[in-house]
C-alpha cells in the first residue's frame, strides 16, 4: 500500500513517515508508520488517521493474527 499522505500534493508531505516494527509475524517484521502531525492542531493529518498502516492499527492487526493462529491450532 502506498502512503496517502505522500500522494496528496497540498499537505507538503514529501515521503512516508518514520517506520516502526511493532511485532513479528512468522519471523517477518510488521512495519507501521508513525504518520505526520499537523503543526497547527498538533493532531495527525487526516490521511494518517485513515491509513491502515499507521502505528495505531498495529494492536488490532496483532490481535486478529493471534486469533487466526489460535483457530488454526484448534483444528
Amino acid at each position: 500500500m502506498s502512503c496517502k499522505a505522500k500522494a496528496t500534493p497540498n499537505n507538503g508531505v514529501k515521503e512516508r513517515g518514520k517506520a516502526s516494527i511493532e511485532f513479528y509475524k512468522e519471523g517477518k517484521p510488521q512495519y507501521y508508520c508513525y504518520g505526520y502531525i499537523d503543526k497547527m492542531t498538533d493532531e495527525l493529518i487526516e490521511e494518517c488517521k485513515e491509513c491502515p498502516e499507521h502505528v495505531w492499527k498495529a494492536q488490532e492487526d496483532l490481535e486478529k493474527w493471534k486469533k487466526e493462529v489460535e483457530k488454526e491450532c484448534e483444528n
